[in-house]
């Protein structure tokens, strides 16, 4: 009618399934081709919910909280957020597609050198001493996020040797709209990079730093060790055989300044992998070690060695779902605007 402005809904979204990137026991990660009704597109990682077990609300409620925990953080070493979106079969986040390999497949199958190593651990630490100490919630509180599960498999690097940090699923963090609650003596995150403190239910900044350094120990070693030892003598043994595992490793190169600067990373591994969590450096001291340390490393640097090598390991991560579980050309729509869309709240944006 004339006079009247007319109502229009929200242009919904289509995601349409690429490839499946990553498959999990909550959920499924795909690349996606993401359009709307003016013609826009573009490539993004879509990951949706798929499990409804008993503690489902839970996991979801977990998804919202990683999806607004992305949208606090400003790093170029995190994974970007685009949005948080209700879909037909659940909750879904529409994240930055990351095109690369995970250091894991790295360490695998072409173990990167030191310095390419040291780049790396430096970039991470520096993304979690961002998230810890800088980022700040809606109400300009330091965020205080905690990551819970660092590991090889979190960390991806680009053909162009950008890193990014992934996975902030269990993630801890203090912000407003918090939704999952704690449970005591429910300890999440990776059994093998988990610092002794966690597994009494201490969380802190520190035990992020305690897995960057095994991670960093499988990097320059090759190696991938047992988990870390609650009590503090079979801990000093534990440490004792990664500091000699990576000792040999390093050994081995034929380079006399890799071998000049085996002590002092010896001494970095043997701080950030420290019992007691307030022996151990913060990742803004871990982020400045790295780097001077790298400097006296020879080349290759990150980007040339990525350039080289990424693009021959992507090979390596194709995954490869039984015919039954391929959602490839599958589509997606988002409910927004849609009367079967949940409730106009909070939980349905970032």
């Amino acid at each position: 009618m004339k006079g009247h402005a007319q109502r229009t809904s929200p242009a919904r979204r289509r995601f349409r399934v690429l490839e499946t990137i990553g498959r999990g026991g909550f959920g499924v990660v795909y690349r996606a081709e993401m359009s709307d009704a003016g013609g826009f597109s573009k490539q993004v990682a879509l990951k949706v919910m798929t499990y409804d077990g008993e503690a489902s609300d839970e996991i979801a409620r977990r998804m919202r909280d990683e999806a607004r925990i992305l949208g606090l953080i400003r790093h170029r070493a995190v994974v970007g957020v685009n949005s948080l979106v209700p879909l037909s079969e659940g909750w879904g986040v529409v994240m930055e597609y990351v095109a690369g390999v995970d250091l894991s497949t790295a360490i695998k199958k072409q173990r990167p050198p030191p310095g390419v190593v040291l780049e790396v651990i430096e970039e991470v630490a520096a993304a979690l001493d961002a998230a810890y100490t800088r980022a700040v919630g809606e109400d300009q509180r330091p965020l205080r996020l905690v990551h819970r599960d660092i590991k090889p498999s979190n960390i991806r690097i680009t053909g162009t040797g950008v890193v990014k940090l992934l996975d902030f699923g269990v993630a801890r963090a203090e912000f407003d709209r918090k939704e999952a609650v704690e449970i005591d003596g429910f300890v999440m995150g990776s059994a093998r990079y988990m610092a002794p403190e966690r597994r009494l239910g201490a969380e802190s900044h520190k035990a992020d730093v305690y897995a960057l350094g095994i991670v960093l120990a499988n990097a320059l070693s090759g190696k991938r060790f047992s988990e870390p030892p609650s009590d503090p003598d079979d801990h000093a043994r534990f440490l004792g055989t990664v500091l000699e595992t990576v000792r040999k490793a390093l050994e081995k190169h034929n380079d006399d300044q890799v071998r000049a600067a085996a002590h002092d990373l010896r001494m970095l591994l043997l701080e950030m992998l420290s019992f007691h969590r307030e022996d151990r450096p913060d990742a803004g001291k871990v982020e400045k070690r790295c780097r001077r340390i790298r400097k006296r490393l020879p080349g290759p640097w990150l980007r040339d060695w990525a350039e080289r090598t990424v693009s021959r390991l992507q090979q390596y991560e194709q995954v490869a779902p039984s015919e039954a579980e391929d959602d490839t050309g599958r589509i997606f729509e988002e409910l927004t605007g849609s009367p079967n869309a949940p409730a106009p709240d909070e939980s349905a944006a970032t």
